[in-house]
């Protein structure tokens, strides 16, 4: 047969080599169109967080023992139970509430039974930039139902740093950036309290949902994931392409071959 060779082990474990390569370039390929899809439905936005109607649910159980707030947690009503630190309050100015201009009052509230994470609760706006000292923190245990928002960037979130700002105050809230400003780890993402037992005596109006910052068009990131799945099936393509172009090869190599031995049995010279 003339394609026999094609069944000798060096060609077999060259067939074995295309046979996987195929399928798992497609994989990784089909894996970051997922991606793409992920980050271009982010950064499109919808205005604002949308706000569960489901009923609160613990904290942990709700980030299923995790640490990090995801897109599929915003939005979702939690429970937590623990007490407040208001010795590191922060406050984060230039925040709007109904046209008027205010602050954002974030405490750092440790859970019970939480020995390490502490979680930023948004306890509420107040008008100008009051001092951390001057919002009264509820002592003793808390029991805090709020609504989870993803930390702040200012590509996301659309909100500008504002610069030269004192010990205590902080332009977005973005827990990665808190870490040399508390003395603590935090949960990556915070909580928008809608209620509090016992109630806060503090006045506080409440946070609004966060908005996110419509961009008009596909991230950077979501590109980048939109290159990466164009170039796993190129990959692909070519891995097909390698495989039959080699085989062809040597196919026609064979096929000259053998007409030489041809040749040269009836007494001529192949052409060079």
């Amino acid at each position: 047969m003339q394609h026999r060779f094609l069944l000798q082990p060096r060609w077999v474990a060259f067939h074995v080599l295309v046979l996987v390569a195929v399928p798992v370039c497609a994989a990784l390929g089909l894996w970051q169109f997922q991606r793409y899809n992920e980050h271009n439905k982010d950064s499109g936005g919808s205005g604002a967080t949308a706000v569960s109607a489901e009923p609160a649910v613990e904290l942990a159980r709700q980030l299923e023992g995790g640490s990090t707030v995801t897109t599929r947690d915003r939005g979702r009503n939690v429970l937590v139970e623990g007490r407040y630190d208001a010795a590191h309050q922060l406050i984060v100015p230039g925040r709007e509430v109904d046209g008027r201009d205010g602050s954002y009052v974030l405490t750092p509230l440790r859970p019970a039974g939480e020995p390490e994470l502490w979680l930023l609760v948004a306890r509420g706006w107040v008008a100008g930039t009051p001092d951390p000292g001057a919002v009264p923190v509820p002592i003793g245990d808390v029991r805090v139902t709020g609504r989870l928002e993803l930390s702040e960037t200012e590509h996301g979130s659309g909100i500008d740093r504002i610069p030269g700002l004192p010990p205590g105050r902080i332009s977005i809230i973005n827990t990665p950036e808190l870490v040399n400003v508390l003395p603590y780890r935090l949960y990556d993402g915070y909580v928008a309290l809608t209620a509090q037992e016992p109630a806060d005596a503090a006045g506080l109006v409440p946070v609004p949902p966060a908005k996110t910052q419509k961009s008009g068009g596909i991230s950077g990131r979501a590109w980048q994931n939109l290159g990466y799945t164009a170039q796993w099936f190129v990959f692909a393509g070519a891995s097909v392409f390698l495989w039959w172009r080699v085989v062809r090869r040597e196919i026609e190599e064979r096929q000259e071959a053998e007409e030489a031995r041809a040749l040269r049995a009836l007494g001529l010279e192949p052409a060079s």
